[in-house]
């Protein structure tokens, strides 16, 4: 057995010399970026090596890793083997998850219509005279007829209500007993929602009570060690038996961390959380449910599962009260998930008059189209590229991402992540700079970066010339550039963000026509999403990334499947509404779609 320790936060792990850092940090609970799977072809799991003798260089790894990163220890965690007691340095991944916590609130005039109550009680003592059984007595001191007891709590019954002279207050589902304590703890009410996103889960801590929101977590989604992308996570599930529940404890474990911090942080105790949502797209509810997800990853995509489904925190092992429910949120389809119906609820676009689009840009891009309280959907798979995946120097929008970019006069402005020197670019900066590129007349139409000699011929700034050079990539941009790095926009680059881009657009236009209408009738577009939230509405015009219908149409909404699950937390009504428009909502096929390749040809130009 080897010893490996990740740093920072000193974890120590024991191994077989047969792993790799990528499999070992995974054990560790340490989180790589993973997003190819271990394939070693995104370069995103780059470790540094402090102490230990791996092997030498891989072809992957001397493909992808700069000299320069050679000679500074770096290598690719999927490719280096484990061969003796090491010590590795981990970029950290959570810094950026931190800006959903800002993104969640309930629309204006939403009504709570919670379920749950505790009320405080006083249970008398048996005498002659008052002759009844515990639970009788109990029924009494609550006026209500008869409860229904889950057998662990008639086992605690007893001992609960002889504690503190039978003062005790009963946790209420309807007339269902699913939590008694001893003493008063009406104020201790708990609910939390889960947003499990492809790259980050979000957690809203909710005061059951008075529906007010206590506390909001973020985490990066510890599956990504096994993928940036689901159908890569649906792959890893089947070279193996365990791999199945493996990727489910991942998530529960998540989800448990961020229970433990926010109980630490607000001074409660897990066991006074009691009721809990979850959403997400469709195979993150497979995963998160226990359930295979391998038909979603081949055609016709077919789901095990579109209902909501209702379980307990004791069967998913969840560090709350034993009894509290978990209700997973409805899908629609194989690839339009939940967290779209908890948009659809968060928004209320099938309320809204005229013709609205809503879209949730990420590796699987969502578009809804509502007209006259009618809704259809669509999924387009738009790639990793927004999500730093497939970008030579992208990465997710963490501490040292460029976010931001700007070209006037010649001179390169950035805007980094918590301030700094740059470490890479995440999408909103991705989308800025082929705006700006495009803008200063380096990018043709047709995507192609032009050479150092056209652009001076062109007329172009000497100080923006001087930014194209050939690489092994073909031409490029340096964006920026010290003397220990430099951080370009290569000719792939382009072409990935082509092909995003156009998968959405063209997304966007099938959906409309297919309803009868054309881009120009859309009277707004929402954007939901962390990544919508930051990006420049112009920018993402300028690459035909959204619809050229005037920025003053096109509104961010923040984390709408954050806020829809809060719904569906506070509300029993909009569970039903969400099961209702999940049943209700007409799923668009594009692959069977005749309009989608031509829409999407004429999209891949800028």
């Amino acid at each position: 057995m080897m010893k490996i320790l990740f740093q920072p936060g000193e974890k120590l792990i024991e191994v077989t010399s047969n792993s790799t850092l990528l499999e070992a940090a995974s054990k560790a609970g340490m989180l790589i970026d993973g997003s190819c799977n271990g394939a070693g072809t995104c370069g995103k799991c780059k470790v540094r090596m402090i102490a230990g003798k791996p092997d030498e260089l891989t072809a992957a790894e001397k493909k992808i890793l700069t000299v320069e990163e050679v000679e500074a220890g770096f290598r690719l965690a999927c490719k280096t083997m484990v061969k003796n007691d090491m010590v590795v340095e981990v970029p950290l991944m959570h810094g950026g998850s931190n800006r959903k916590k800002e993104m969640n609130q309930l629309p204006a005039g939403f009504k709570l219509d919670i379920r749950l109550s505790k009320r405080h009680v006083k249970v008398k003592r048996a005498s002659m005279k008052y002759q009844k059984n515990d639970l009788k007595r109990l029924e009494d001191a609550l006026e209500i007829k008869e409860l229904t007891i889950d057998s662990q709590i008639l086992s605690q019954l007893h001992p609960t209500l002889q504690e503190h002279k039978g003062e005790v207050t009963a946790v209420l589902r309807n007339d269902q007993l699913i939590a008694l304590e001893v003493g008063d703890t009406e104020l201790d009410h708990y609910g939390l929602a889960f947003d499990i996103g492809t790259t980050t889960v979000v957690g809203m801590l909710w005061n059951l009570n008075n529906g007010e929101l206590v506390d909001v977590e973020a985490r990066t989604n510890p599956q990504s060690n096994f993928g940036a992308d689901v159908i890569s996570r649906i792959q890893f599930t089947k070279e193996g038996e365990e791999n199945l529940e493996f990727m489910q404890k991942k998530i529960v474990q998540c989800f448990n961390e961020m229970i433990q911090t926010f109980a630490i942080k607000n001074g409660f105790k897990p066991e006074h959380i009691y009721d809990l949502t979850v959403v997400g797209n469709t195979t993150m509810s497979h995963l998160f449910e226990g359930v295979d997800p391998e038909s979603l990853a081949r055609t016709p995509f077919a789901p095990v599962f579109c209902q909501g489904v209702n379980g307990t925190a004791r069967e998913l092992g969840l560090d709350v009260n034993p009894l509290a429910n978990v209700y997973t949120l409805p899908n629609i389809a194989g690839h339009v998930g939940s967290d779209i119906v908890a948009g659809i609820l968060a928004t209320d676009i099938n309320q809204l008059k005229g013709i609205t689009l809503a879209i949730d840009i990420g590796t699987n891009g969502e578009v809804t189209f509502a007209h006259d309280g009618k809704i259809s959907v669509c999924s387009t798979a738009a790639g990793p590229a927004f999500e730093g995946a497939s970008i030579h120097h992208g990465m997710r929008a963490a501490k040292g991402a460029i976010e931001k970019v700007k070209i006037k006069n010649g001179q390169i402005a950035l805007e980094i992540i918590d301030g700094g020197e740059p470490i890479g670019i995440c999408g909103s900066g991705l989308i800025d700079a082929v705006a700006a590129l495009l803008e200063a007349g380096l990018i043709t139409k047709n995507g192609r970066m032009i050479t150092k000699e056209e652009a001076i011929e062109a007329g172009v700034k000497k100080e923006l010339a001087d930014c194209l050079i050939k690489s092994d990539m073909g031409m490029a941009f340096i964006l920026y550039q010290d003397n220990a790095r430099a951080i370009l926009i290569n000719q792939s680059d382009i072409r990935e963000v082509q092909l995003a881009k156009a998968a959405m657009l063209a997304g966007m236009c099938t959906l409309v026509k297919h309803n009868g209408f054309k881009l120009e009738d859309v009277d707004r577009v929402l954007i939901a999403g962390a990544f919508g939230n930051y990006i420049d509405k112009k920018s993402a015009v300028r690459i035909g990334l959204l619809p050229d219908i005037g920025i003053d149409k096109i509104f961010s909404v923040g984390n709408a499947a954050g806020s829809g699950a809060s719904m569906a937390l506070l509300s029993e009504k909009l569970r039903v509404e969400a099961e209702s428009l999940a049943s209700s909502a007409t799923h668009i096929e594009l692959s069977m779609n005749p309009d989608f390749q031509d829409e999407y040809m004429m999209a891949m130009r800028f």
